[in-house]
């Protein structure tokens, strides 16, 4: 891509949801932008729980960094370390086979946000036995993983333990992430599994289990009981302070209860930082280490100074004295600021907006958190349904969201259509 002598080199690191508004927001006549990631997508992760269940097909959840009338340049591999003074990345492909060779790229202006990982808290056999929900392979996985049960309890001679242990679906955190899986699973097995396995009806069940007091700990105490309530009376079994020693193929472990057969269990729980961050010689929180950042989005170097034309955001970077949640929200609010920041060229400090939180619990029932009236269900569904329509950044995605709704409504969902 040829460049002028007035744009400036932007090299962002990173394609989730900060890397990517970034790229729709910043001026390319200004400025030549480069981005490095392992993915060539983005994924709507808000939406990965219901395109695993089948309510979503898998190419609405995502779109390619790379579009048609984009001037922007898409290098897919991984940044491997960082010169901050000579203003230069060395990097490998991310590909099978090409893992030794390296390259580099320079820039004028970085931007790291290259996300985080999965967080098992060191239990054996979650990596090889868990599926988790951060992309959609992962989407495609719990989707298959899901069919397979269902498939191997209608095996001929299956007991009746044996099928409801098949049958028994375990999800690892209550956060928003759980809750909604949660709820998109019961929705499946209630409606559209219900006729393609009547031989298997009222025999799936599915527990949270989280090792907090509550589920959704970002909501009030008022929501988290109505929330709770809503799941018991579904049949969905919450088990709080749950400690999970252990994932096997077909059970986990926990210290209260001990060994708890499954057919499946999803991980929707804690974040951990990349190799890269790790590595970087930058100031870093204490716990989750992340990038630390002044309110300009500036970065800090070891010795507490401001490395220069370097800017962090995204769920790998936080804001020194003005801690801020890992969520798609701050994210793109980050983003959307450095952004104008940048096609300006005045600096102003970063000043998050706090946005009301929705938790869907299935069956069109949902909660609110950030309404002054804490809104419950019917209504709390259809906003969660609307966050759905606008987290899409494509027309052509919004219109066939919505044709998926009415689908569902008509036929059944995909992963089980009448």
């Amino acid at each position: 891509m040829a460049t002028t002598r007035q744009q400036q080199q932007i090299l962002i690191v990173g394609s989730g949801w900060a890397g990517s508004t970034l790229c729709s927001k910043l001026a390319t006549s200004k400025y030549a932008i480069t981005v490095i990631s392992p993915s060539p997508t983005t994924p709507y992760t808000p939406l990965l729980a219901s395109a695993a269940c089948g309510l979503y097909d898998f190419s609405l959840v995502e779109t390619p960094v790379r579009h048609e009338n984009s001037l922007i340049k898409f290098i897919q591999g991984k940044v491997r370390t960082i010169d901050f003074e000579k203003k230069t990345c060395r990097c490998r492909p991310f590909f099978n086979g090409l893992e030794d060779e390296r390259f580099e790229v320079s820039y004028d202006i970085i931007i790291l946000a290259p996300g985080c990982l999965n967080q098992t808290f060191g239990t054996p056999g979650v990596v090889e036995n868990a599926c988790f929900v951060r992309n959609v392979a992962d989407a495609m996985l719990i989707r298959q993983r899901i069919a397979d049960c269902f498939e191997k309890a209608s095996l001929p001679g299956r007991t009746e333990e044996q099928q409801r242990d098949l049958l028994h679906f375990v999800i690892v955190g209550g956060g928003p992430t759980g809750i909604e899986l949660s709820a998109e699973l019961c929705d499946l097995f209630d409606n559209s599994f219900a006729k393609v396995y009547p031989h298997l009806k009222a025999k799936p069940t599915i527990a949270i289990h989280d090792v907090a007091p509550n589920i959704l700990s970002v909501f009030d105490a008022k929501l988290q009981d109505y929330a709770l309530s809503s799941f018991t009376k579904r049949g969905v079994q919450v088990v709080t302070n749950s400690h999970i020693k252990r994932v096997d193929a077909d059970s986990i472990t926990t210290a209260e209860h001990g060994r708890i057969p499954t057919g499946l269990v999803i991980w929707a729980t804690g974040n951990r930082c990349t190799r890269l961050v790790e590595s970087l010689p930058v100031q870093l929180t204490p716990r989750l280490p992340r990038i630390l950042t002044d309110s300009f989005l500036r970065v800090y170097g070891k010795d507490e100074q401001i490395l220069p034309d370097a800017y962090a955001l995204g769920d790998a970077a936080d804001i020194k004295g003005g801690s801020l949640p890992t969520t798609a929200e701050v994210a793109c609010q980050k983003a959307e600021h450095l952004a104008r920041m940048l096609r300006k060229g005045v600096e102003g400090p970063f000043k998050y907006e706090q946005k009301a939180v929705v938790a869907y619990l299935g069956q069109r029932d949902g909660v609110i958190a950030g309404d002054e009236d804490g809104l419950t269900g019917r209504r709390a569904w259809m906003a969660w349904r609307s966050k759905n329509f606008w987290w899409t950044r494509s027309w052509r995605q919004k219109v066939l969201i919505v044709v998926a709704w009415i689908l569902d409504w008509l036929v059944g969902r995909g992963i089980a259509p009448v």
